[in-house]
């Protein structure tokens, strides 16, 4: 799996110089967290260990001193590491104040984090929001990347963690360095859509893909290309690509656009998400290119299906999505169902 991350890793490598991204974690005191966190609202990645614990020095060897593993914390989150057994006084981001009692085994702040399920090692993850959970056991680099992407980028809006580890690991099994994944999807090239218009009027989907986002890649890989999704979008759409960070000139509706000379993006994707370059990203348009929706959030399969088939089936003209799914969800229940059944394989 050492290839899982090679874009997003090589930007933080050679792109991110700048920004004095470390291979060794720089760990972080709560006090130093409280006052960043305030300036700028990254997440906060916790790490729960004990001195005496094998699976915690494993997870130090495996995990943190990673330098993939190392390099995305520093960019993505603030991270803290803290001792069950310490002793020191710790001020909470709410200003609570924890300490390590008399005759108590733990710190204090350590049985709020984990109740009764005191097992190390263990990760608190805060979102931007300051929302926590506790992700509990040992993790080596495969492993903890989902976590890492969940929060990093802001999955967590649209699917909760089980559903998402799914898709991930469907995406990217551990342990293997290249993954080969069946084209069920028929991409069409942006050049050629004004010709398949002429030939047969379906509507456009555009996914705005951005290679440094991994979760635009589990998209495409797994959400867009599964089996039943796919075959619901060849059919009923024109599915296009176009890559955020394109270099070439494109034709889009008649109008020229190329690269920017300003941001890191293309002309046409910039047109496309109005400037609000966030992702993952796709929009679908009918066969006049009039804008009909658009989405720049994850969404987990079975949410898309329900998205697409809005469109697809021309729901769209005779109601809003939310009576849609009121009135037919139960009719799409048996492909929702064979549509998770490929994730539990």
């Amino acid at each position: 799996m050492k290839k899982v991350l090679i874009y997003v890793l090589l930007f933080l490598v050679f792109g991110a110089r700048g920004q004095n991204v470390s291979d060794t974690i720089k760990w972080q005191n709560f006090d130093q967290v409280r006052e960043l966190f305030y300036k700028k609202n990254k997440p906060i990645l916790i790490y729960l260990y004990t001195d005496n614990c094998d699976s915690c020095q494993m997870m130090q060897k495996e995990c943190f001193d990673n330098s993939e593993v190392a390099r995305y914390i520093n960019f993505y989150f603030y991270p803290i590491k803290l001792n069950a057994y310490s002793y020191d006084t710790v001020i909470f981001f709410n200003g609570e104040k924890f300490i390590h009692h008399p005759g108590h085994q733990f710190h204090s702040l350590i049985t709020v984090f984990m109740k009764d399920s005191l097992s190390f090692p263990a990760l608190v993850m805060f979102n931007k929001y300051g929302q926590g959970q506790v992700f509990y056991g040992f993790r080596d680099r495969d492993h903890i990347f989902p976590i890492l992407i969940y929060y990093a980028e802001e999955i967590y809006t649209t699917a909760n963690y089980p559903d998402f580890e799914k898709v991930y690991f469907k995406t990217y099994p551990p342990g293997l360095t290249q993954i080969f994944s069946r084209l069920n999807i028929h991409w069409k090239n942006l050049e050629d859509l004004d010709s398949l218009l002429k030939r047969s009027k379906k509507l456009i989907f555009i996914d705005v893909y951005d290679r440094l986002r991994v979760s635009t890649t589990i998209m495409r890989m797994q959400v867009y290309n599964n089996p039943i999704i796919a075959n619901y979008m060849n059919k009923h759409f024109y599915p296009i690509t176009v890559e955020a960070r394109w270099q070439d000139t494109l034709v889009f509706n008649n109008e020229k656009y190329g690269p920017s000379q300003k941001y890191p993006f293309h002309n046409l994707a910039i047109k496309l998400l109005n400037g609000r370059m966030k992702f993952p990203a796709f929009l679908i348009f009918d066969e006049n290119y009039n804008l009909l929706n658009k989405e720049q959030i994850f969404l987990l399969p079975e949410d898309f299906y329900r998205l697409i088939t809005y469109f697809g089936d021309e729901y769209y003209k005779e109601m809003d999505f939310k009576t849609y799914l009121q009135k037919y969800n139960d009719q799409l229940q048996t492909d929702i169902e064979k549509i998770r059944a490929y994730y539990r394989k």
